[in-house]
């Protein structure tokens, strides 16, 4: 008998289940995927891993740079699912978040989203442990700030919420250089510097913008406590400080023209971006401040790769 009748093909009823199940999984992601913010941790990810290559001199092992990779991605998007937990109360009121998943109801079961932010952090601690603990507590203390410390206990009781909530960020950055070497030194302190300067002037721009949203959930965003010019000055005094900081890093870490000219280029557009905001407080200037924060964040630390690895590849 052939061996050929015994195959059974698979039938019509049986590829569209199929398809089907493809479809519900694939839409399980698309409702997800918000809760992890992938913007937000695309960019966190990125400065730890920049961190990684400047304190490796542009030779990171392949292994530590992809556990250094997947454990932040995990604890930073535990992290945020649990910041649209403790948020879902307010979020609902606020044109910026009133379309996540909680407030949607594409989630019925918010604990779910309580348990995987949880899974998340601790799986991403494991990972980061296996390379070292030094990274693997500069992610815990990330995570801890972004959740504890920022959002539910500073969020709604002060303006200066996002001052201090900013070192979430700057624990990446710490956590990238650890990664490599934990012995901490003037370098990788300046390069978390400049991210949380930057932290400040990224999210009260955002706020000039959406001032009635935040006021309306009785968040104190230091736009909302203060006039629209003392706020586009406390955004002005941030962008100069980070841009300041950023150009001590170059001197310190012994940088080049790659990033010596990117640093210049990024900074003079943000400047010039808060320069506009303090001469015409508003929601347009306070948009474009905004808009133009991510990239210049993303600009110093892509300087910072292409002078690392051009130093690595003339040597």
């Amino acid at each position: 008998m052939s061996t050929i009748s015994s195959y059974a093909p698979v039938p019509a009823t049986g590829r569209r289940g199929l398809a089907l199940a493809a479809g519900r999984g694939l839409g399980r992601i698309v409702t997800y995927a918000p809760l992890i913010k992938p913007r937000i941790i695309s960019l966190v990810v990125f400065t730890a891993v920049v961190a990684c290559f400047l304190a490796a001199r542009g030779r990171p092992a392949v292994e530590t740079l992809l556990l250094l990779i997947l454990s932040g991605g995990l604890s930073s998007g535990g992290a945020a699912a649990l910041n649209h937990y403790v948020d879902r109360d307010i979020d609902p009121h606020m044109a910026r978040t009133r379309r996540r998943p909680l407030p949607m109801g594409q989630i019925r079961r918010p604990g779910l989203v309580l348990l995987a932010g949880l899974t998340f952090i601790l799986v991403g601690l494991v990972l980061a442990a296996t390379v070292n603990l030094a990274l693997a507590l500069w992610e815990l203390t990330g995570a801890f700030v972004y959740v504890v410390v920022y959002t539910v206990w500073l969020k709604r009781r002060t303006p200066m919420n996002i001052v201090i909530g900013g070192f979430a960020g700057s624990a990446a950055v710490l956590g990238g250089w650890a990664a490599v070497d934990p012995a901490l030194g003037i370098v990788p302190w300046l390069l978390a510097g400049v991210v949380f300067l930057w932290t400040p002037a990224h999210f009260w721009s955002l706020a000039i913008v959406r001032r009635d949203d935040y006021d309306r959930v009785h968040v104190p965003m230091l736009p909302v406590s203060l006039t629209a010019d003392q706020a586009a000055w406390s955004v002005l005094i941030h962008v100069i400080a980070t841009v300041t900081t950023s150009a001590l890093v170059g001197a310190a870490a012994h940088l080049g023209p790659l990033y010596l000219a990117t640093a210049a280029f990024a900074g003079f557009i943000f400047l010039r971006a808060g320069i506009a905001l303090v001469r015409q407080p508003g929601q347009d200037t306070g948009w474009r401040a905004f808009k133009l924060s991510g990239p210049y964040l993303g600009l110093i630390f892509v300087g910072i790769l292409l002078d690392t690895v051009w130093s690595v590849l003339r040597a």
